[in-house]
């Protein structure tokens, strides 16, 4: 977000990291590009699309890190699970390669690029839950945006919001059954059923 903050000043359009992660956060790539023409008033660049990626994975290389306690709450869950995001395959890999995650999903990644509707729409989350044989009511959802959480619930299946303290209400009002911190916290919670 920070990245795309600085691309859009550089356009003209003032606006903080924390606000394009508001606003931007949640949305398919294809759907963030159309808001910020609409921010515009005109179409983006031609070069933007290029400019943007080439820029946001060079930041991703010098400061990407694993959300802390990952590692451990991935080893202690003791069920399938998957990663389903809005974000473009591209991306997924890239992330996950440089914070070393990559081996524990591959295989199973699923993308917006993979479904006709992405979040808020069900879609993506009915497609993971079918390759892994699942109904969506045993289905559980780790989410950090309202539009993650509308998806989720949509596809009648539980979600859990994860995000600092400070997105708390946000996740809680968004419908998220539970809303935790620290990823260390998830294996208890999936456990419990929580």
């Amino acid at each position: 977000m920070r990245v795309l903050a600085e691309m859009l000043s550089e356009l003209g359009v003032s606006i903080e990291t924390a606000g394009a992660a508001r606003r931007f956060t949640g949305h398919t790539f294809a759907r963030t590009l159309e808001l910020i023409a609409d921010l515009l008033g005109a179409p983006l660049p031609r070069e933007f699309v290029r400019n943007y990626r080439d820029r946001t994975f060079a930041a991703m290389e010098r400061e990407l890190k694993p959300v802390e306690g990952i590692e451990d709450a991935l080893d202690q869950i003791e069920i399938p699970f998957c990663i389903a995001s809005n974000g473009p395959h591209l991306k997924m890999r890239k992330t996950l390669a440089i914070t070393a995650l990559l081996p524990r999903f591959e295989g199973r990644m699923f993308s917006s690029d993979d479904v006709a509707r992405g979040k808020p729409y069900p879609d993506l989350f009915l497609l993971a839950a079918r390759h892994f044989g699942a109904p969506p009511a045993a289905c559980l959802v780790v989410e950090d945006s309202a539009s993650g959480i509308a998806a989720a619930i949509a596809a009648g299946m539980s979600v859990y919001g994860f995000g600092g303290s400070d997105a708390a209400e946000k996740l809680k009002a968004a419908g998220a059954h539970a809303v935790f911190h620290r990823m260390i916290e998830l294996p208890d919670l999936v456990a419990s059923g929580a």
